[in-house]
């Protein structure tokens, strides 16, 4: 089922991202500390090599929010 395009469901959908590109930023910083405390080197290249992985999914969340924000303005 196909449902028609309304200004209202892109605005939901803007926010739902916003809110899970916080989230994921909450979570990459976290993953930052517990790097910055870890007792072991194993253990602190795990927490580096998932913050590095957030902050990738992070710049892709900015790059598709800049998207549909820009394309709501046009509309």
């Amino acid at each position: 089922m196909s449902f028609p395009y309304t200004p209202k469901v892109q605005d939901e959908k803007i926010e739902s991202l916003q809110t899970q590109h916080e989230y994921l930023n909450l979570l990459r910083l976290r993953h930052q500390q517990w790097m910055n405390s870890a007792d072991d080197p194993e253990t602190e290249h795990i927490h580096q090599e998932i913050a590095e992985l957030m902050e990738q999914i992070t710049s892709r969340y900015n790059h598709l929010l800049e998207s549909l924000q820009a394309q709501a303005d046009r509309e």
